[in-house]
């Protein structure tokens, strides 16, 4: 009689647990950043100057590419940005609401190699440090 209670009773118990939901919490915090076509470490113009950028909504406020002899330049493309040799010049590239903004952040020493590194702003962490030779 005991043990037909206890299994009346873990019967009754099971649709309970059974209702319990489990719950993800889906948060994608990678961001793309990368050369379209052949991959090289040399750029030309319209030879591998052409790069894919795309922070998502949860990052994009915390995230800023930082250029030495450089500039991103936004194409007809969603995510689409030409790399732009500008030897001497200091450009950065966030996006703080809906649309990319470049600023201009000084000079540097005009070189033909081209300096690419995305920041966290907050921690100041390098999440992506990449260096490109112009031809």
């Amino acid at each position: 009689m005991a043990k037909l209670i206890s299994i009346l009773f873990l019967l009754a118990s099971f649709p309970v647990l059974a209702q319990q939901k489990i719950k993800i919490r889906h948060e994608d915090n990678r961001f793309l950043f990368f050369q379209t076509g052949a991959k090289s470490d040399t750029i030309a113009r319209n030879k591998g100057d052409l790069f894919v950028v795309h922070f998502p909504d949860s990052i994009q406020h915390r995230l800023v590419i930082h250029l030495q002899n450089a500039q991103l330049v936004k194409t007809t493309g969603d995510s689409l940005f030409r790399l732009a040799y500008i030897p001497g010049m200091k450009y950065s590239l966030s996006k703080p609401d809906t649309a990319y903004i470049p600023l201009l952040e000084g000079i540097c020493e005009p070189s033909k190699t081209i300096s690419i590194e995305v920041k966290d702003i907050p921690t100041r962490k390098v999440l992506l440090h990449n260096t490109f030779f112009v031809k």
